[in-house]
């Protein structure tokens, strides 16, 4: 089992190692930004990497692959007998019932939600009109279908389920879990992002660490049961990690739409947790084979999925036997040497270019813009590793600094203290975990890529193009709940401030 952390050569477990090469190799020709992974058979690791500056004791947010955890919560619930699939919502909650409500909603149980079948359209709490997150369940939107007939991904379906575990037991989910984490050997660590009004937002918000991660797949991977005991409801399980129902309601076919079970994708090999920026636990039962990576892919989402999907079918799942294969020693310590020199993806550009030397120190003052910028300047200096610079620039919360590696990341921290940390729409009042690079990508024009790494991660790219003493800009983000009201999104210009 992972927990026991036994290390084999990919060859002792059927799998050449220069498969995993190859599957690295991919990530790498896609610029894929994935910050860690892991290949598991037979609760064996056969390789697990970290892209420098994460590690194996890093809290890795896992956005919408927490919904997987409120699932088995349920699953312990129903085991118990404390409720059923068929429970209606409205009925074990009629103190968050303020309006009357429709009867498809009266109807909505507790498995409509499971598999994603409210019969809202959106997020009922995504407008943050309301810091009641839970009311907005019943209250702040009407039913456009029938539930349990349409797939709609909707997470506010899962965190109303979140709310009834904590009514129903006075814990969260994670806490609620705590007895089967420490089985499996889960860290006491674990925890989960709040909602506005105090409910962990089990729809988004768990952080752990990939190990943790990998420990709670395999638990699913195996039925819910840990050597021998079974620690989840078996048949709950089995279902959970079955399709029920079809997710392919759009003219857009992906390797995801194959099913979704119980807060569960379902592809044709097995089934994957699945959340935004590529957090995955793909999982392959007839081979007892699992990938797990955590990173921050949100600019390419859809298609970072699937690439990854199909590239551990192809690379992994189906070069994968049952029965070992003859030493590899080039292949292993090839692979070992590649796990322990990880570093993010570079060659987006140049280190410099004739334009530094002008823009250098210089101020360009911007005409009025969406992101409120003012004038930003550009400072290059030597660095043991080549080039860094600065970013400096004036927006409506006052002056504010970046630091970047030229075509390496350097770590520092992202020069806002209003996004949130622990509770959402809560101030942290302190500045983020970032990483920022920047590349000249012509020689007239310089892309400057941050990737925010905290509890909150998010990404923002940032194009300067120079034209005699004009210049334009464009900011590009993808972040969720912060970096809000275009702060960082949208299109400048600017001119050449002249000497005094």
């Amino acid at each position: 089992m992972v927990k026991d952390l036994i290390f084999k050569t990919p060859e002792e477990e059927g799998l050449p190692s220069t498969s995993i090469l190859d599957l690295i190799g991919v990530f790498e020709d896609y610029k894929m930004n994935l910050h860690s992974f892991m290949v598991v058979k037979n609760g064996n690791i056969l390789a697990e990497g970290y892209v420098k500056p994460f590690d194996k004791d890093f809290q890795h947010r896992l956005y919408s692959a927490s919904k997987t955890f409120v699932s088995m919560a349920i699953g312990k619930l129903i085991g118990e007998g404390k409720i059923r699939l068929t429970d209606k919502l409205a009925q074990l909650m009629p103190d968050l019932v303020e309006t009357e409500i429709d009867e498809w909603l009266k109807n909505t149980t507790i498995e409509d939600a499971l598999k994603m079948s409210v019969p809202m359209l959106t997020d009922t709490y995504f407008s943050r009109s309301t810091p009641q997150w839970a009311w907005t369940f019943f209250n702040n939107q009407k039913s456009l279908k029938p539930s349990g007939t349409i797939f709609n991904y909707n997470t506010s379906g899962t965190f109303i389920l979140d709310v009834l575990i904590e009514k129903i037991t006075g814990k969260t989910f994670l806490e609620y879990l705590r007895p089967e984490f420490d089985k499996i050997g889960i860290s006491k660590d674990i925890w989960c992002v709040q909602s506005p009004d105090g409910y962990a937002w089990g729809g988004s918000g768990v952080m752990c660490t990939m190990r943790d991660f990998a420990k709670f797949a395999e638990l699913i991977m195996n039925g819910g049961n840990y050597l021998g005991e079974q620690l989840l409801p078996k048949n709950f399980v089995e279902q959970a990690t079955k399709k029920q129902i079809c997710n392919l309601v759009e003219n857009n076919y992906s390797l995801r739409k194959e099913g979704y079970g119980y807060q569960i994708w379902i592809h044709k090999e097995g089934f994957m947790l699945y959340g935004m920026g590529s957090q995955l636990a793909i999982c392959f039962p007839d081979k007892q084979l699992m990938f797990v990576c955590n990173g921050d892919t949100q600019c390419n989402e859809d298609s970072s999925t699937d690439t990854i999907l199909f590239q551990v079918r192809e690379k992994l799942y189906k070069n994968t036997s049952n029965t070992p294969l003859p030493k590899n020693c080039v292949a292993y310590n090839e692979l070992k040497n590649k796990l322990d020199n990880l570093d993010f993806n570079s060659g987006f550009g140049e280190i410099s270019s004739p334009m530094e030397e002008k823009i250098n120190g210089a101020t360009y003052l911007l005409k009025e813009n969406p992101m409120g910028i003012n004038w930003f300047r550009f400072d290059f200096t030597p660095c043991t590793q080549g080039k860094r610079g600065v970013l400096t620039y004036q927006n409506p919360r006052g002056v504010k600094k970046i630091v970047f590696g030229m075509e390496h990341m350097v770590k520092g921290t992202f020069p806002e203290t209003h996004y949130y940390d622990v509770k959402v729409d809560t101030p942290s009042n302190r500045e983020l975990n970032c990483l920022c690079s920047a590349s000249w990508v012509q020689q007239d024009k310089i892309l400057l890529r941050v990737f925010i790494t905290d509890t909150c991660f998010g990404s923002c790219f940032m194009t300067f193009g120079f034209k005699g003493d004009e210049v334009g800009v464009f900011f590009s983000k993808r972040a969720e709940f912060f970096m809000d009201n275009n702060e960082y999104q949208g299109y400048a210009g600017g001119v050449l401030k002249k000497e005094d």
